[in-house]
């Protein structure tokens, strides 16, 4: 067997700057092992500063782009203990991903770090937008936090998992019930510390309240679309985390690793059209490139986003999850095309309760669904521009449901969204320039026409019943008008 050599804590110091700066994660990069022609256990074992052959270590460097791989290594001394310790963290990564690329973040993960050892928090979660990278940043974390914890756990949960499933999963043996589950779990987190990782974990609050309230020395850390529910804020150590899209330099570094070239400014304009969300960048840098041959300046000159499948599918996902009110909320935003103040916003919500209102925003700025601004010191509210696209999308087609459902029935029944919003921002009249609109235009010439006659019915029973109390007469004249139906 050839020499084995180990990482100085000084060497580990100048190979953690190395992989920071190529973006890549300690163990989950999967290219590194590759390139290496190592595995992932050995590059674990790196990272512990374990010993392990010296071909895999100088390969490990070189690969990160150490070429000194002396200055990395242990001195040798002839006496030195080559004993592997006898306490090592228990890891059991589960189906967690591999990450080929990692950026930006860094006060985030100060933050998480500064939550889990120095305020000992039992229960952070982290939510945000679909593909905005919560489980990169959770599985970055774990893998500094590892030598803080006699075990970390990682495991992806999906809604069909029974909770008595997870439990005998999370302690490794068969459990009876589930009440005898949470309390052997409880029992492992308090004589031990424990880090167990949720990923996509929207089931079982109750059982997550439980082990928070409890006494223990471990942590969860929960990763999901939504915030946790407000109750779990009157327990002790929790917090929370929404995350934001990267930063503006971090979001150009990722266009430019996955082959988008072009002037500063036009990817800067890139990031900001898809707010500056990891995922989306890299699918759309993927369209770039087979679409429009990389010409990023063909594709901005399109003048609005673009929204592929796999993009419009984590966004899918989140708005299924919506309340009836955030629905109606994140639909105004999009009426509206720019930032609406609070005050202006519940004018168009008259029939909620004014607390619904503003836990609904809160939950909805948590989820980075919509985003808050100050105007004159008073909060407001808009969609950054994916989300706007893909909010239009849906309003669109809701309408274009009434519209089928009204014809079929013979009826203005069907009609809820044309009665409770108006679809036209209030204060302009430019009924061609308005975005919803145009769209709205778009996809009805794509499907079959309601007879004019149909709008004319529709148009005088509102009158009749609904003169003043809603929108609806107003909005069946702007489709008679927009739909080609000008004879009214």
């Amino acid at each position: 067997m050839g020499q084995s050599v180990r990482a100085s804590e000084k060497g580990l110091a100048i190979a953690n700057q190395a992989r920071q700066r190529r973006g890549w994660t300690k163990t989950s990069t999967a290219r590194w092992w590759q390139d290496a022609h190592t595995s992932r256990a050995t590059l674990r074992r790196f990272w512990r500063g374990e010993r392990i052959q010296q071909e895999a270590f100088i390969a490990i460097c070189q690969t990160v782009g150490l070429e000194h791989w002396q200055e990395i290594a242990e001195e040798q001394l002839p006496e030195a203990s080559q004993a592997i310790p006898s306490s090592q963290t228990i890891v059991d990564w589960g189906d967690a991903p591999d990450i080929e690329q990692f950026y930006g973040r860094d006060q985030e993960l100060q933050q998480l770090q500064e939550w889990v050892l120095e305020d000992q928090t039992k229960l952070v979660n982290i939510s945000g937008l679909g593909g905005s990278g919560k489980t990169t940043l959770a599985l970055a974390l774990a893998e500094q936090l590892q030598p803080e914890f006699t075990s970390v756990i990682w495991r992806s949960v999906g809604s069909l998992l029974s909770l008595e499933t997870l439990l005998g999963d999370l302690l490794d043996a068969p459990i009876e019930t589930v009440d005898q589950g949470v309390k052997q779990l409880r029992k492992k987190m308090q004589q031990e510390r424990w880090l167990i990782i949720l990923d996509n974990f929207t089931a079982y609050l109750d059982f997550l309240y439980q082990i928070t309230g409890a006494r223990h020395q471990s942590c969860v850390l929960v990763i999901s679309h939504d915030p946790l529910p407000s109750q779990f804020q009157t327990l002790n150590r929790v917090q929370s985390l929404s995350l934001p899209g990267l930063s503006p330099i971090a979001a150009v570094q990722l266009l430019e690793s996955c082959g988008c070239g072009g002037h500063p400014h036009q990817l800067k304009a890139l990031a900001r059209l898809y707010g500056h969300n990891p995922l989306a960048l890299k699918l759309i840098s993927l369209t770039i490139k087979t679409t429009f041959g990389g010409r990023l300046t063909q594709f901005l000159e399109q003048g609005s986003v673009i929204l592929t499948n796999p993009i419009r599918q984590p966004l899918i996902q989140q708005f299924n999850h919506l309340t009836g009110l955030e629905k109606t909320i994140v639909f105004w935003l999009a009426i509206w095309q720019e930032p609406i103040s609070l005050c202006r916003l519940q004018t168009h919500l008259l029939m909620c309760e004014p607390g619904a209102v503003i836990e609904s925003l809160s939950k909805l700025v948590a989820a980075a669904l919509i985003t808050r601004h100050f105007l004159a010191d008073e909060p407001a509210f808009s969609l950054q521009p994916m989300v706007m696209a893909f909010v239009i999308e849906k309003l669109v087609q809701k309408i274009l449901e009434e519209l089928s459902q009204a014809q079929q029935q013979d009826s203005i029944q069907p009609f809820q969204l044309l009665r409770s919003h108006c679809l036209l921002r209030p204060g302009t009249d430019d009924i061609l320039g308005d975005r919803i609109l145009s769209a709205l235009q778009s996809a009805y010439r794509q499907r079959p026409q309601i007879p004019s006659l149909c709008m004319k019915s529709w148009l005088g029973l509102a009158k009749a019943h609904h003169p003043n109390n809603d929108y609806l007469v107003f909005n069946l004249t702007i489709l008679a008008t927009i739909l080609d139906n000008n004879d009214i």
